[in-house]
């Protein structure tokens, strides 16, 4: 007795501990993402984009700071005066190290507040990228867990079917049963059958698509527990979270930059009309080596020289290439008005979409929760009736089919309500590792497959 309670005792531990190494294999929406800021491409590419637009600042500070270059340069001469008969050779050389150090250069200074302004859209796009990543992610994530529950509901229904085509048999082997029910049996098993393997199929294209996305094909993935309750948005007011899209979606933000970039522009080239002030400062080196004059030889000469002064420089016409670039400027600065307002809209529809799919999705799913209680006693009943001769085989099967696909649809909802969760969020600004956090705590690591 003893033994066998041992035997039993160490089964037990080896279930825990198989069921513990389950769990810590299974992968949730937040770890995979982890995975994917490391692997996927558009998030890298988004980085070295960010990084290019960073070096914009020291770009247009450097138009407002000194330039210092060295500059040198050398000539050689050779002259014949046949009529003085006589030829002269000679050469010279200088080199000076030159310092400009601009004064009053009105498009420098807007330029550099342009490049500000860039490295501001930078980052932006930078957040807008990393938002994206974790939609494509979730997309994937929740895909491949409703194609892993409709591979399970279809090995369900085949399992059912095939006891149900035995019993038939028997049926009609004992005299009790039909060869026609034989076979519609077969057929809607068949039908199954051939469902089970496309849902195979489908569970195996989405994990390839969230493989693409972290690198790996998940052993298990974190499931959403079939009883969890969601919660409505908070305000629960469409116009608000349209308001607050319109005002903090990245997109949005995105355009108003574009759209201060476009006004700048304007002034910077209508600073082309204004005159500039350097400073200029000098210090180099002449020589003139060589040469004669009458068969006199010429004594080498060299000196230094430092020179500091400032340099204005008027502009008076350059053809009316200054006027023509204002212009071109006011234009563009129309279409950055244009695309902010676009944004706004599209920020303030998708906003509204995204509430409406989440409150109707959570109605949606409370009545489907009734269909299926009511499923699940039909076919209790129903097979309770077939079992006393008061039903056919037939009446069974379509309510087994029922259940069926009012879990699946139960299933649907599930993910489509958290992903809506997941859009409202991101149509309004707010899409973060806290959001998704909180979407990943639904989460529960008792995987299946």
């Amino acid at each position: 007795m003893l033994e066998q309670l041992s035997r039993i005792r160490a089964s037990l531990i080896a279930l825990l501990l198989l069921a513990s190494s389950q769990q810590a294999r299974a992968d949730d929406l937040y770890q995979l993402y982890q995975k994917a800021l490391a692997h996927d491409m558009k998030y890298a590419a988004a980085i070295e984009q960010q990084r290019a637009s960073n070096e914009k600042e020291p770009q247009g500070r450097a138009l407002l700071l000194p330039n210092l270059s060295l500059e040198g340069g050398a000539a050689w001469v050779d002259r014949d005066d046949s009529g003085a008969s006589t030829r002269n050779r000679d050469n010279s050389n200088a080199y000076a190290l030159v310092l400009i150090q601009p004064l009053l250069r009105w498009q420098n200074v807007i330029g550099h507040d342009q490049s500000k302004a860039l490295v501001l859209a930078g980052e932006i796009n930078l957040q807008a990228a990393r938002q994206d990543l974790m939609l494509r992610v979730a997309d994937a994530y929740f895909d491949l867990l409703l194609a892993e529950d409709l591979l399970s509901t279809s090995r369900q229904q085949v399992r059912t079917l095939q006891e149900q085509r035995s019993k038939a048999e028997r049926f009609y082997q004992a005299g009790s049963g039909t060869e026609s029910e034989v076979q519609r049996i077969q057929a809607r098993y068949d039908l199954a059958y051939a469902r089970q393997m496309a849902a195979h199929n489908a569970v195996q294209l989405h994990q390839e698509t969230l493989a693409q996305l972290t690198g790996s094909v998940p052993a298990a993935l974190a499931r959403l527990d079939p009883q969890v309750r969601f919660q409505g948005p908070q305000p629960a007011l469409i116009g608000t979270w349209a308001e607050q899209a319109q005002q903090h979606n990245l997109k949005v933000q995105a355009a108003q930059i574009k759209r201060l970039v476009a006004e700048k522009e304007i002034d910077k080239q209508q600073a082309g009309h204004l005159p500039t002030v350097d400073l200029v400062a000098a210090h180099g080196r002449f020589a003139s080596v060589g040469g004669s004059l009458y068969d006199v030889t010429l004594p080498e000469e060299k000196y230094t020289q430092t020179v500091v002064g400032v340099q204005v420089s008027l502009p008076l016409y350059a053809g009316g290439g200054t006027t023509s670039r204002t212009r071109e400027a006011r234009a563009l600065h129309g279409v950055a008005l244009d695309e902010v307002e676009d944004a706004r809209r599209e920020a303030g529809l998708m906003a509204r979409q995204a509430y409406l799919t989440l409150t109707s999705g959570i109605s949606q799913y409370t009545a489907l929760q009734q269909a299926l209680r009511s499923s699940q006693t039909n076919l209790t009943s129903t097979t309770r009736a077939f079992e006393a001769g008061a039903r056919i085989s037939s009446d069974v099967l379509d309510a087994e089919q029922q259940v069926t696909q009012t879990e699946q649809q139960l299933a649907e909802q599930r993910y489509a309500i958290v992903l809506a969760q997941l859009r409202l969020l991101a149509a309004s600004g707010s899409l973060g590792d806290a959001g998704l956090q909180e979407i990943n705590a639904l989460l529960s690591a008792g995987a299946q497959g």
